[in-house]
């Protein structure tokens, strides 16, 4: 998938709505089998508070639909790092199907607001910056305005209210399995997978290719759901899908079919949807514009 985190959302939730949709539609689900589990594999450091929420909310769609029909659940496998908003989207795994492996970076759940002011520099070279606002908490603070206590406090103020927001949301999904502080977790701070699932930020330790072959050994039919673009000839196949062509019995004679929507395509991902969120270099690159990160 693209580094731009809004097109990564926008697939998110094209895919997510494709298998709620598959899940009720009663003929498809017959071929789904019993029960259906959605693997998420998530790897991301965080970023902007509203592409993550809007992100996390995704996921909550399938945790929700799991809370009112126990044929389905969503697992989340981190295999290098769910920190901040990557937690934020991770801890809405079904209770006890959220994986780290030891190394992974998990936790970070905090907040924070990073700009430069350069007001002092302008004005000692006689440049006068103006702002006009309507409204006393009205941008307490940009590049160009002079920095007061009272503009601090505002945005400090702001800053706290969505870490208390971040803090309810892993009360809700993760309260009764943290075994540690639960300020002391929330803090901001980060942990190794090994000692996240210690504290009960997560809920076991392996990597996502271990526990996807766990579930073909225990006879589940596995399959990747991913976009599939009609401009392509050639389809590359996963290690996972060479796997599965190999194998013998009901995993090997599933059947990957093409279901038209509007005008993309997609290709059936079968009882797991294995969906790589991958978010290399996009929190560095947006630290220039100001605004709250988690």
């Amino acid at each position: 998938m693209t580094n731009d985190v809004e097109k990564v959302v926008e697939e998110l939730r094209d895919a997510v709505s494709y298998i709620l949709r598959q899940y009720n539609d009663k003929t498809t689900r017959l071929d789904m089998g019993k029960d259906l589990e959605v693997i998420i594999c998530v790897e991301s450091p965080g970023g902007v508070v509203h592409d993550f929420g809007l992100a996390a909310d995704q996921l909550a769609r399938l945790r929700e639909t799991g809370k009112e029909n126990s044929d389905i659940s969503l697992t989340v496998c981190v295999d290098k790092v769910a920190a901040s908003g990557g937690y934020l989207m991770a801890c809405q795994a079904s209770p006890g199907q959220l994986f780290a492996a030891p190394y992974a970076v998990i936790g970070s759940i905090g907040v924070l607001r990073e700009t430069i002011n350069v007001h002092d520099v302008l004005e000692k070279y006689g440049v006068r910056p103006l702002l006009l606002t309507a409204g006393d908490a009205k941008a307490p603070l940009t590049m160009t305005n002079k920095v007061t206590e009272d503009n601090l406090e505002l945005v400090q103020q702001n800053l706290e209210r969505v870490h208390e927001a971040f803090r309810d949301t892993v009360s809700t999904n993760r309260g009764d399995a943290i075994s540690e502080s639960f300020d002391k977790v929330t803090s901001g701070d980060v942990f190794l997978g090994k000692d996240a699932v210690g504290c009960g930020l997560v809920d076991g330790l392996k990597t996502s290719d271990e526990y996807i072959f766990e579930r073909i050994q225990a006879g589940d039919r596995v399959l990747r759901l991913h976009k599939y673009d009609k401009n392509r000839i050639n389809i590359h196949f996963s290690p996972l899908d060479l796997l599965l062509l190999k194998s013998d019995g009901r995993m090997g004679k599933a059947v990957q079919t093409l279901i038209r929507i509007g005008s993309q395509v997609m290709k059936v991902g079968g009882l797991v949807g294995a969906i790589k969120l991958l978010d290399q270099n996009y929190q560095a690159s947006n630290r220039r514009r100001l605004q709250d990160d988690i």
